[in-house]
């Protein structure tokens, strides 16, 4: 595994549609929660009631670890990257709209501008918006043997018949 330039940890990070969340309570126990997050090159944004088993550990250590990965069909390419930091509530309402708009244009290219119902729908002060302060970021991808080398692709889900991440 090689480290990865901030370009790819941008680029990972922008094109990942699900992300873990990872926490331990008071006493070491681990906990991890995959969901959707927007990155905007300093912060990853999540939207997580502090509620059931989630919540409880939050209450009891805000330090959390977060993680997305890439990876080809057939595991030829592989990158991740971690972040750690604290968990912190967003407060300021222009910041969620802003969040939240981003987030939505993100998941609508993703998704090619399907958009499932999921029946939520909460005023934006409501909106449980969470952000990763970030203390420390870093990326690894696995190395590129010779042949890939001779066509090289800018991120492992390039492989994946032409589809963004």
């Amino acid at each position: 595994m090689i480290e990865m330039s901030r370009a790819e940890i941008d680029l990972l990070l922008n094109n990942a549609r699900v992300g873990r969340i990872c926490m331990a309570d008071s006493s070491g126990k681990p906990y991890i929660v995959p969901m959707p997050f927007y990155w905007n090159g300093q912060t990853v944004y999540i939207r997580l009631a502090l509620s059931g088993r989630k919540g409880e550990v939050l209450q009891q250590n805000d330090q959390v670890c977060f993680e997305a990965d890439d990876y080809s069909d057939n595991f030829d390419q592989y990158a991740s990257v971690l972040i750690e930091g604290r968990l912190v509530p967003v407060d300021d309402i222009e910041e969620k709209i802003r969040i939240k708009e981003l987030n939505s244009a993100k998941y609508n290219r993703l998704r090619q501008g399907y958009r499932p119902g999921h029946g939520r729908s909460k005023p934006i002060s409501e909106l449980p918006m969470r952000k990763i302060e970030v203390a420390q970021i870093s990326g690894r991808r696995k190395e590129e043997s010779e042949s890939q080398q001779a066509a090289p692709v800018a991120h492992p889900a390039a492989n994946r018949q032409g589809q963004p991440a």
